[in-house]
């Protein structure tokens, strides 16, 4: 439990930092709906002017904006983002931390056995993603309560494009704890996590303009996309195992290898 504690200590201000921008992003958005109703007709019309490889690369396809639950799910397209990139920065960062402080030695020939300690890192991580979509969650609520013009929101779905952001961020928790245990040393965590997001996102907005089956498979960002959500009112059953596989499968190998791993001495 005490390292638990210790995890979040070192982790709560960059939990706290990307759920206020989080909710900050959010809020903006939200608070301008009413003035995106009042334009209705003048937005869509705008819209259908756009090519549909431009509307689908950012969000606009098969989704009516001058509707409330339609605007939100354009929107989560970018909730989804800031939460992906702090999931992959815990991700990397968690495991690398006493690499890089150069403390890694001292705390490993403590009576703490790497299973225990892997264990509480990834408990850690899992509490701060859970109170961050909560918070998001909430708050959330309490911003479209304040909208004038939100006849015809659907909780259920809000609900489920909130898991959205929690289904991508195990995603990158996966990818991040192979990452940080694969490298020998991480001098900056922030590069290989936005690299990494990135490249997983350009491979989102390449498939949503070409709509290539295969390429759906490669990237979280496609599997729970709030048209599709908006479709179906929920997710598809194969992108949740998928994405879950891939979050136990790289949990367990990064275990296996940081068990293994050799650490730096100070």
């Amino acid at each position: 439990m005490n390292i638990i504690i210790q995890e979040f200590k070192m982790s709560y201000k960059s939990l706290i930092s990307y759920t206020i921008g989080m909710l900050a992003t959010f809020y903006v958005f939200v608070l301008l709906f009413d003035s995106f109703v009042g334009n209705a007709a003048l937005l869509d019309q705008v819209l259908s002017n756009f090519p549909k490889e431009f509307k689908a690369a950012l969000g606009f396809t098969d989704v009516t904006m001058s509707e409330i639950n339609g605007y939100l799910s354009f929107l989560f397209t970018y909730l989804v983002l800031i939460g992906a990139v702090y999931g992959m920065k815990m991700g990397v960062s968690v495991l690398s931390e006493e690499i890089r402080v150069k403390a890694a030695d001292f705390l490993l020939v403590k009576p703490v056995k790497r299973l225990k300690l892997f264990g509480c890192k990834l408990v850690t991580v899992l509490v701060c993603l859970l109170l961050q979509n909560l918070a998001v969650y909430i708050f959330g609520l309490i911003a479209i309560s304040m909208v004038k013009n939100s006849s015809g929101f659907s909780i259920s779905i809000f609900t489920w494009m909130n898991l959205s952001t929690l289904m991508v961020q195990l995603f990158f928790v996966g990818i991040g704890f192979i990452v940080s245990v694969l490298i020998k040393k991480i001098k900056a965590v922030m590069p290989i996590t936005l690299g990494i997001v990135f490249i997983f996102f350009i491979i989102e907005l390449i498939n949503q303009s070409l709509m290539d089956a295969k390429l759906t498979y490669l990237t979280p960002f496609s599997y729970f996309r709030g048209s599709d959500i908006l479709a179906n009112r929920g997710f598809e059953l194969k992108y949740v195992i998928l994405d879950l596989a891939v979050f136990v499968v790289f949990t367990f190998l990064s275990y296996i290898i940081y068990q293994r791993k050799d650490m730096p001495s100070v």
